[in-house]
């Protein structure tokens, strides 16, 4: 039996090279069907892990030719793909563009003995981006100077990749992530606030105190009064009623909007009896808005 098994075994693992070599050739010339030859590759796995390195690593290559080769190794993620992404990462003569392709090839593995390498590597960059992808790295080479990374991306960014280094900054240092998730909600841009918000309210790291205070503070615009409230109207405590209700005589649309929701929402025991106070010479408004949430209970 084992004498039929090893001949076998030859015959397919030569069969198998041959259609690595022929899905080679393919790439090549590869346009924007890459993607079929790529997934091809990818059910292959580690065994077409040397020739697309050979690709990638081959000069005379065009750069789209050697980008998809990157792009499918990184898909693939194997532990022989390391050295060579890191030694073209490095490499300061190689493209910009497919030296950040390859970071994603990267992420996960240990790459402490590179650490200062990268640290060095992160500040040459302008991009971002690339700065994005290199803190990533250091995440797993050193979190000392990913933490660093990210403390800067969060300062000097906006938009996607602010909203990336608040996460990670979170992560990397659990206790402190309701500092950081506060800073978030006061951000500019609405990803960056969205995510702190949503954050706020599942964390076990969490200082409701700290959000009163920056609730009633002078000169807390209203976006960020909003997510206040979101953050303590959906939290399973459930124990803000008073602010809540404060709330609800806020100037701002959103602001008593959203208390009047989570209002809506608590147990009618608990909140008729101050809707039914609001109800009496609190002005025309704020009287409709408790009329809706009193309105609201009543129907179910």
């Amino acid at each position: 039996m084992i004498t039929l098994l090893v001949p076998y075994i030859h015959v397919a693992s030569q069969e198998r090279q041959s259609e690595i070599d022929s899905l080679i050739v393919l790439y090549r010339s590869a346009g924007r069907n890459w993607n079929l030859i790529a997934e091809r590759f990818i059910e292959i796995g580690e065994p077409a892990v040397p020739a697309l390195v050979g690709l990638l690593q081959d000069s005379s290559q065009s750069q789209w030719t050697r980008r998809i080769a990157a792009m499918t190794l990184n898909d693939i993620h194997s532990p022989l793909f390391v050295q060579p992404a890191l030694e073209l990462l490095l490499d300061r003569k190689e493209d910009p563009v497919l030296r950040n392709h390859v970071t994603a090839g990267l992420k996960g593995f240990d790459l402490s003995h590179v650490s200062e390498e990268l640290w060095n590597l992160y500040k040459e960059q302008t991009n971002e981006f690339y700065r994005l992808n290199i803190a990533a790295l250091l995440a797993s080479s050193d979190t000392s100077m990913a933490y660093r990374a990210y403390r800067e991306l969060y300062l000097d960014s906006d938009g996607y990749c602010r909203q990336q280094a608040l996460k990670n900054l979170a992560q990397l240092r659990p206790h402190e992530s309701t500092h950081w998730f506060m800073e978030g909600i006061q951000a500019d841009d609405w990803m960056t606030g969205n995510l702190a918000m949503d954050s706020l309210v599942s964390t076990i790291h969490f200082d409701p105190d700290a959000l009163l205070r920056c609730y009633h503070r002078s000169g807390t615009p209203e976006e960020v009064r909003w997510r206040i409230i979101y953050i303590l109207g959906h939290r399973a405590e459930q124990a803000y009623l008073d602010l809540l209700v404060e709330a609800l005589s806020d100037p701002g649309w959103l602001v008593h909007n959203e208390a009047a929701v989570a209002l809506s929402r608590m147990p009618p025991g608990q909140v008729l009896p101050a809707m039914k106070r609001m109800g009496e010479g609190s002005g025309w408004e704020i009287e409709c808005r408790a009329a809706w949430v009193i309105g609201q209970m009543e129907d179910f």
